[in-house]
């Protein structure tokens, strides 16, 4: 069993790590939808802050605010975690299509 996730928050931005399963996950499910339209980001975001995620195989990833938008902006590919730190309305809530979208890759958020 593998934890992904973590404290972020990098300034200036990062590569995408194709070490994370979790990240490449979100890049296998929604990677063009992220780039496409910035409302999927603000709703992943609110995802991923302080939720945690299970993988089928007993995986896990939990991300803290900084963290989420670390990720979205490594996967949009410019900008870093300060573009999307609090894009959505709510945190910790799982928004459906994002739910839905993860589910494809074995992924589901724990009492969310």
């Amino acid at each position: 069993m593998t934890e992904f996730g973590g404290l972020g928050g990098v300034a200036g931005g990062r590569p995408r790590d194709n070490e994370d399963l979790f990240e490449c996950a979100v890049e296998a499910c929604m990677g063009d939808k992220l780039r496409e339209d910035e409302s999927w980001g603000r709703a992943l975001w609110g995802s991923l802050a302080n939720v945690d995620w299970v993988h089928e195989n007993g995986d896990t990833a939990s991300y803290s605010f900084r963290a989420a938008g670390d990720l979205i902006a490594a996967i949009v590919g410019k900008g870093d975690y300060m573009d999307w730190y609090c894009s959505a309305p709510y945190y910790g809530e799982c928004y459906p299509h994002i739910r839905e979208a993860m589910a494809t890759q074995g992924w589901r958020p724990v009492d969310c």
